[in-house]
């Protein structure tokens, strides 16, 4: 009996020790630290505005407009152009690319943007600027350019 006893109390003393985090010698040893380094620089993608160079109506559809815009040569991707807002007197666009490198050889490249309604004479709002339809037709001209004679800096100057 005595035996049974001193059997029952090990055995508890045992499953104690396992439940309340008591560690054998064997795992007492911290584990070795491994020093990880990066040898390569992450790869930052970042989304940015597209400088738009020129921007064109395509006639065999009036709800298209091609746009020509600087893109990073082989430092971008998913360029794109939507049309966000549309209304009776404009359209807004914004173009968009994946940028994950500088120091690239900046090219021209076009991209197509389609609104839901014909374009007709309204005004472009291309990434904040305002774009209008040229007198030849076809080709949308910057509608503030420094030398348009824009009134308000010439009413801040006074």
């Amino acid at each position: 009996m005595v035996t049974f006893v001193v059997g029952v109390v090990a055995f508890s003393v045992f499953v104690l020790a396992k439940v309340f985090g008591g560690a054998s010698p064997e795992e007492a040893k911290p584990a070795p630290v491994v020093e990880a380094r990066h040898t390569v620089p992450p790869r930052v993608i970042r989304t940015t505005v597209a400088k738009v160079l020129e921007v064109r109506a395509v006639a065999a559809s009036p709800e298209q407009i091609v746009l020509v815009v600087a893109t990073p040569a082989g430092c971008a991707q998913k360029l794109q152009a939507a049309a966000y807002a549309e209304g009776p007197g404009a359209v807004a666009v914004r173009v968009t690319q994946r940028t994950f490198r500088t120091g690239c050889r900046w090219v021209q490249q076009p991209v197509l943007a389609t609104a839901k309604a014909p374009i007709a004479d309204r005004t472009l709002i291309v990434n904040g600027s305002p774009w209008t339809l040229s007198a030849a037709g076809g080709t949308y001209l910057p509608a503030l350019t420094p030398d348009s004679g824009d009134n308000r800096r010439q009413a801040a100057g006074r």
